[in-house]
């Protein structure tokens, strides 16, 4: 992998400005302001949209990494304030004025006839097309991700600023997820595959045109399989259109972001865990007790044994004095992969587009082996954490492992589900609240001391969000219902 080194800073205030100062190879150093077309070079654009935009989804927050910790794989044993649940909202508006600012301009750099071949817009790709399908994509990608946490956002309206629209209006997430399908359907038959992205500035791909085909289909199997309830027609037509357009099958094609062994882009559990020598958070014992259950050779990739030589989680949901209980050789911590400098954070991979191509085929909506695409599925996620041959047919042999062709159809997607939530530890946090959402498998209560009565089934709107635009505010959750976590996104009924 060709070494980066990268220095941004962002403000991710709803007035803020981007001010990026990259090093790229021999290339020195570079001040950028989007905000002046003379110095919007699209390489940096989609260099700051990547840096700013992605992370944010792999564990969600180094101090309060609350995707891990709604879906249970993570609990406290220091310091109690987040698996209480004491966190309510989650604010958006940073990456509007970032990552999603920054995609937008590339895109209008490349559709302007007067901008189009000037070289710092041909940089990043000698394809203008190339380079709005790409910013199409992870647009998309960023856009599922902040609708699926808080419902309706701006979006119809949003990045309008330019035109005086300071006060865009929330769109409805049925609409919303319309639109992101169409757009990455568009985006999909633009790819020109002959024409690669700089690899200096792709870090998801290093310019492989096939792979951004393969991540946009996979985006779009993750919008559609979220549907089963609230729009099964349309849901299974846009499944099949992006499973047989070909989607990340291979541990080869995982999309992940690439952190170094350098300070100004490590990993942030490395920064929680190394550099700030904090263990705040350990694997829960929800998540190890799983895994000793179902005999699951992960566990040694996931987490290591406590001072005695056995694996032992953490408590799920104590108070400060419960907690206290146990001293921090009682308890497994992370495997070190985890917290390494370089440790990359792991966003989609083929055991989940299988396992929702698994899914899909057992709703009916592809004509497909669903059996077969769930032990693809398995092998790939035990393959991915260096688990090949007899661990694989040993664990795909056991009685709660093993397909249950036999059985009913809501005990083979709750296997299929199960699979997912194990396969989703350390990955992307955002998509497995998702998924435990559509299926509340396996089984999580908040814990005895928890600020909530269950589950929260999303985050509410940011003050620093909601006081900027009242009115439109208002009027969302007139029809969504009130900004509340137990109040439910269009999909999850």
């Amino acid at each position: 992998m060709k070494k980066y080194r990268i220095t941004i800073l962002f403000a991710v205030l709803l007035s803020g400005v981007l001010f990026c100062r990259c090093d790229v190879k021999d290339f020195g150093d570079i001040n950028l302001d989007p905000n002046s077309p003379s110095l919007a070079n699209t390489s940096f654009l989609f260099l700051g949209a990547s840096r700013q935009g992605i992370p944010p989804f792999y564990l969600t927050g180094t101090y309060d990494p609350w995707g891990m910790i709604y879906c249970q794989y993570l609990s406290e044993r220091t310091n109690i304030q987040f698996t209480n649940f004491s966190g309510l909202d989650y604010v958006i508006g940073g990456f509007y004025t970032g990552s999603l600012k920054y995609l937008t301009k590339i895109i209008e750099l490349n559709s302007d006839p007067e901008t189009m071949s000037e070289t710092y817009v041909t940089g990043l790709c000698n394809s203008n097309i190339n380079q709005i399908a790409v910013a199409r994509t992870l647009k998309a990608y960023i856009f599922m991700h902040l609708t699926d946490v808080v419902g309706m956002i701006p979006y119809s309206e949003a990045l309008q600023a330019k035109e005086g629209n300071y006060k865009p209006k929330y769109d409805d997430q049925q609409s919303i997820y319309t639109d992101l399908n169409k757009e990455l359907e568009e985006a999909y038959t633009q790819f020109v595959e002959s024409a690669p992205l700089n690899s200096q500035y792709d870090i998801f791909y290093n310019g492989d045109i096939a792979k951004w085909k393969r991540f946009n289909a996979s985006v779009r199997m993750q919008l559609a399989i979220k549907l089963f309830k609230a729009d099964p027609g349309s849901g299974q037509t846009r499944f099949a259109k992006a499973y047989g357009d070909g989607f990340i099958r291979s541990n080869a094609d995982i999309f992940l972001y690439p952190y170094l062994n350098e300070s100004n882009n490590q990993n942030p559990f490395y920064d929680n865990v190394v550099v700030s020598a904090r263990r705040d958070f350990q694997p829960s014992g929800t998540l190890i007790d799983t895994l000793l259950k179902y005999q699951d050779p992960r566990i040694s990739a996931y987490a290591v044994t406590n001072a005695y030589g056995d694996y032992f989680g953490m408590p799920f949901g104590l108070d400060r004095n419960g907690a206290a209980q146990y001293a921090l050789e009682d308890v497994s911590q992370y495997n070190p992969k985890h917290y390494a400098q370089n440790a990359p954070g792991v966003l989609i991979t083929p055991s989940i587009t299988l396992l929702a191509a698994a899914e899909a085929a057992e709703r009916g909506w592809i004509s497909a082996s669903a059996q077969s695409l769930y032990e693809e599925a398995i092998t790939a996620a035990l393959s991915q954490h260096g688990f090949t041959g007899s661990d694989v047919t040993d664990y795909l042999a056991q009685p709660d492992v093993a397909y249950k062709t036999g059985g009913t159809q809501a005990e083979r997607l709750a296997q299929i589900a199960m699979q997912k939530w194990l396969a989703s530890y350390m990955q992307d946090s955002m998509e497995a609240f998702a998924d435990w959402r559509r299926f509340g498998v396996p089984v999580l209560e908040p814990g005895e001391f928890a600020l909530v009565d269950a589950i929260p089934r999303r985050r509410m709107y940011g003050s620093t969000d909601y006081n900027a635009n009242p009115e439109n505010y208002n009027a969302a959750i007139a029809a969504q219902g009130p900004d509340l976590m137990t109040t439910r996104v269009w999909w999850d009924k």
